[in-house]
C-alpha cells in the first residue's frame, strides 16, 4: 500500500494532500462514506492543518506484521500455525536416480565431466599415498563429492560392484575408473597405438527411459528429411542459427527454442512431430541437442552421392560479366535499401563466423549471415555477389 502514496509524495516528507490520501485509497478499491472519511483524515492530520495526510501512520498500522503474518514479540509460538498433523520438517533432498547399468553411470558422468572440466584423478590420488590404484569406499565417494557430482546409493553401488579392488575390505580400482570416465578427452596410451579409435565413448543416458516408438522415429525421421531438403534448397549452414540460443555452448537447447528455430526458416512443425524430436534426439531432461539433429540433416551425406548428370554445360569464363555491371549496382542498391530500413550491422554478424579476421567466409556461411537477417535474395543475385566478391 505505501509505495501507491509513494508516488504522491515528491519530496519524501512521509506526508500526502487530502485529496491524493482519497484518490489512492479510491484506486485500492477502499470507500467510506463523507462523514467516516472525514474521521479518518483528522485522525492521520498530525500537522495541524487540513491538507496534509501522514499516510507512514495510516500504512503502519493497516499493514503491521503482527496482523498479517501473526508473528512479532506477542507471537512467539508457532503451534498454531503449524498443526501436528502437519509438522514443519526440514530435510535435505535425496537423489534416487535408478540407472539401467553401470555404463548408464559412466555416461551421464561423462557429460558431467565435460561440461565442467572435472578431473576426478585430482580428487582421488591423494589418498593413494602409496600408489596402489586402490582406495577405500568412502574415500571413493568423498572425491566424487570434492567434484561436485550427486550419486544415489543404486548408483554408487553400480559403481563400486564394477570397480571392486582384489584387496580385503571395500576398496575401489580408482586409476580404472579414471581412465574410462576420461575417454570423453583422450584415451589412454594413444601414444603408443595410434590406431586406436577416438569418439566411442557411451554420452547417453536412459535411467529406465523407454525409447522412442517406431510412430515417433518415422515423424522424427520426417523433419529431419523435411528441414534437411530446406538446407540444400537454400545452401544454408543452419548450426549458428541454433548456436543463438545456446549461450552456454552445451549443445542442447529447450523444445520451444528448438521449434522457434525451425520457425525462423519458415519450417513449422506439429506438436506430434517435436515431441518425437525431443524423444529422438533429447535429453533426460527434455532438452533437444541440436548437433545429434545436425547430424542427420546434414545436406553433404545426400550431396556426397553420386547424381547422374547430362552432358556438362558450357560455363562462361570468369573474366565475362554474365550480368552486367548495371545489374550489380542495382543489386547492390537493393541491399543498401534494406540495410538502411532494418539499421542491420551486417559487418558483426559477419565477424561471428570469421573468427580469424580474414576478412573471407565460406559461401554457405556467407549465404546464411544474410538468410539471418532476413536479407532474401535470388539464387542469381546470390551467384552475382559471390562473383563480384570472391576471394
Amino acid at each position: 500500500m505505501k509505495p501507491q502514496f509513494q508516488g504522491f509524495d515528491i519530496t519524501k516528507n512521509g506526508h500526502v494532500t487530502k485529496t491524493q490520501f482519497i484518490r489512492v485509497c479510491a484506486q485500492l478499491g477502499v470507500h467510506a462514506p463523507d462523514n467516516l472519511m472525514g474521521v479518518l483524515l483528522k485522525r492521520y492530520m498530525d500537522k495541524g492543518n487540513a491538507e496534509e495526510v501522514n499516510y507512514v501512520d495510516f500504512c503502519n498500522e493497516v499493514d503491521s506484521p503482527e496482523d498479517i503474518f501473526g508473528v512479532g514479540r506477542n507471537f512467539n509460538t508457532s503451534t498454531e500455525y503449524f498443526p501436528r498433523t502437519h509438522p514443519h520438517v526440514v530435510a535435505t533432498d535425496i537423489v534416487k536416480d535408478r540407472p539401467d547399468d553401470v555404463e548408464d553411470v559412466l555416461a551421464k558422468l561423462r557429460i558431467k565431466v565435460k561440461e565442467q572440466r572435472i578431473r576426478f584423478q585430482e580428487f582421488m590420488r591423494d589418498f593413494d599415498k602409496l600408489r596402489s590404484g586402490y582406495i577405500t569406499d568412502a574415500q571413493f565417494r568423498i572425491g566424487l563429492n570434492m567434484g561436485k557430482v550427486v550419486l544415489s546409493a543404486g548408483e554408487f553401488e553400480l559403481l563400486y560392484e564394477h570397480y571392486q579392488a582384489p584387496k580385503e575390505g571395500r576398496h575401489v580400482r580408482w586409476r580404472d575408473f579414471c581412465d574410462d570416465i576420461e575417454t570423453v578427452f583422450t584415451k589412454k596410451g594413444l601414444e603408443k597405438n595410434v590406431d586406436l579409435a577416438l569418439g566411442d565413448a557411451r554420452m547417453t543416458t536412459s535411467y529406465g527411459l523407454q525409447g522412442p516408438s517406431m510412430r515417433q522415429q518415422a515423424l522424427a525421421e520426417e523433419v529431419v528429411e523435411g528441414f534437411r531438403d530446406l538446407l540444400i534448397k537454400n545452401r544454408l549452414d543452419a548450426k549458428s542459427f541454433f548456436q543463438d540460443w545456446d549461450h552456454h555452448r552445451h549443445f542442447k537447447i529447450s523444445l520451444k527454442q528448438f521449434r522457434q528455430v525451425l520457425s525462423n526458416f519458415g519450417f513449422i512443425t506439429s506438436d506430434e512431430q517435436a515431441q518425437a524430436c525431443v524423444k529422438v534426439f533429447g535429453n533426460p531432461a527434455g532438452e533437444v541437442e541440436y548437433l545429434r539433429f545436425l547430424e542427420q540433416a546434414d545436406p553433404a551425406k545426400v550431396l556426397q552421392q553420386p547424381i547422374e548428370r547430362g552432358p556438362k554445360p558450357q560455363y562462361a569464363g570468369r573474366e565475362t560479366n554474365f550480368l552486367g555491371s548495371q545489374e550489380t549496382i542495382e543489386l547492390m542498391k537493393k541491399i543498401k535499401t534494406q540495410v538502411k530500413k532494418d539499421r542491420i550491422r551486417l559487418l558483426e554478424f559477419f565477424q561471428d563466423h570469421d573468427i580469424l579476421r580474414k576478412g573471407y567466409l565460406p559461401q554457405q556461411k556467407f549465404r546464411s549471415t544474410l538468410y539471418s537477417q532476413k536479407l532474401f535474395l535470388t539464387e542469381a543475385e546470390y551467384e552475382l555477389l559471390q562473383k563480384v566478391f570472391a576471394a
